[in-house]
C-alpha cells in the first residue's frame, strides 16, 4: 500500500532510549526499512532509537494465533529499520501510548495487568501508582546453559576504547540476544567507545546487543546480613541502534549475568543504573541462575506529538 499523506506520530521514551509510535490499528502501514531508518535520523528526522507501531493484534496474521487475550501488537523496528524481537523500555512506552490514546480500557491503568504481544511473545504489564511501568517479560536463560554457567562464559568481546585483550563475556537469551562483558571499574566503562559496534566472537547468527557491566554495590535491607538488592552501572550498544542511553531487556541481561557471576545467594532484585536514568530488575520466584522469569520495572514518558510529512514518508535514499 502506497504511503499515507500525512501521519500523526508521539514521541516518547524510557529512561531516555527514545521511539517514535505511531497507532496503524488495522496494519494499513508497513513502511520500508528505509523510511524507518528517515524518520528515526536524529538531524533529517524525528529522531530516535526505534519506531514503534500499534497494530491490533487481529490484523496481524503471526501475532493473532499466539497471543490470546492481547489486543494489541508491538511492531518495532530499530533505527535502522530492522526487525527487533522485543523491547524492554519500548514496551513500557508502548503501554503509556496506548493508555494515553485510550486505545485500551481505563481501568487498564489502575494497577491491573494486561498483554501486549510482541515478536518474542506475550508480555504482560503493569501501571504502577506512581505512573512507572512494570513490565513481566517472561523466560530468559543463559544461551550456554549450565555449561556457560560453569564456565563463567561461553563467548569473548574485543571492546573499542579499551585495550586490545578480548574480554570473556555471558550470553543471555531473552526473546532477543545479549551479551554482557563485566569491567573492572567505572573508568573502564566510560572509557569505551561504544560508536562502534564490539566484535562478539563467536558471531552469534543474529547478531546481539552488547552490555558493558561494573557491580557497584549490594544492599541488606531486611538485617540477615544477606544482600537482598544489588546494583551495576551499564552501557549498551544495541544491535541495529548503535549505543542508546539505555536498553530495558539489556538492564535485564546485565542484572541476570551479573547475578550469574555472584552466585548462590546473589540478590534477586537489581538496581540498573543506566546514562539515562535507573531501572529495577525483579528475577522471577523459582528462577535458577541459568534460567527462569524476569520483571523490568521504569519510567515510561511522551513528549511530543506531531504529524510526520509525506516527504518523510515517501523518502528514497540517495545514490
Amino acid at each position: 500500500m502506497s504511503a499515507p499523506q500525512g501521519l500523526a506520530f508521539t514521541k516518547g521514551h524510557g529512561t531516555e532510549n527514545d521511539f517514535v509510535l505511531v497507532a496503524d490499528p488495522d496494519g494499513v502501514w508497513n513502511p520500508t526499512a528505509d523510511v524507518v531508518a528517515a524518520i528515526c535520523d536524529r538531524r533529517a528526522g524525528v529522531g530516535g532509537d526505534g519506531l514503534i507501531r500499534a497494530v491490533r493484534s487481529s490484523a496481524v496474521p503471526d501475532a493473532a494465533g499466539t497471543a490470546p487475550g492481547a489486543e494489541w501488537f508491538m511492531d518495532y523496528r530499530n533505527s535502522d529499520g530492522s526487525l527487533a524481537e522485543m523491547c524492554g523500555n519500548g514496551v513500557r512506552v508502548f503501554a503509556e501510548f496506548l493508555l494515553r490514546n485510550r486505545l485500551l480500557p481505563e481501568e487498564a491503568g489502575d494497577g491491573r495487568w494486561f498483554d501486549v504481544a510482541t515478536r518474542s511473545g506475550v508480555k504482560r504489564l503493569r501501571r504502577e501508582a506512581d505512573g512507572q511501568w512494570t513490565a513481566d517479560l517472561g523466560p530468559w536463560a543463559l544461551t550456554g546453559g549450565d555449561d556457560a554457567l560453569g564456565a563463567g562464559s561461553d563467548a569473548l568481546v574485543l571492546v573499542p576504547g579499551l585495550d586490545a585483550v578480548a574480554r570473556p563475556a555471558l550470553s543471555v537469551d531473552l526473546g532477543n540476544p545479549h551479551t554482557v562483558v563485566a569491567l573492572p571499574d567505572e573508568a573502564e566503562l566510560a572509557a569505551a567507545d561504544l560508536t562502534r559496534a564490539p566484535e562478539v566472537r563467536p558471531v552469534p547468527p543474529q547478531g546481539t546487543n552488547v552490555e558493558l557491566v561494573v557491580p557497584l554495590l549490594a544492599f541488606d535491607v531486611t538485617g540477615d546480613d544477606v544482600p537482598d538488592i544489588g546494583e551495576i552501572a551499564m552501557r549498551v550498544h544495541e544491535r541495529g541502534s548503535g549505543e542508546t542511553r539505555s536498553c530495558g531487556t539489556g538492564a535485564c541481561a546485565a542484572a541476570l549475568a551479573t547475578r550469574a557471576w555472584a552466585g548462590r545467594g546473589a540478590p534477586d532484585v537489581w538496581r540498573v543504573d543506566v546514562p539515562g536514568g535507573r531501572l529495577v530488575v525483579t528475577v522471577g520466584a523459582g528462577s535458577s541462575l541459568a534460567q527462569g522469569t524476569v520483571w523490568l520495572s521504569g519510567p515510561a514518558q511522551l513528549v511530543a506529538t506531531g504529524v510526520l510529512a509525506p516527504e518523510l514518508l515517501q523518502h528514497r535514499p540517495t545514490a
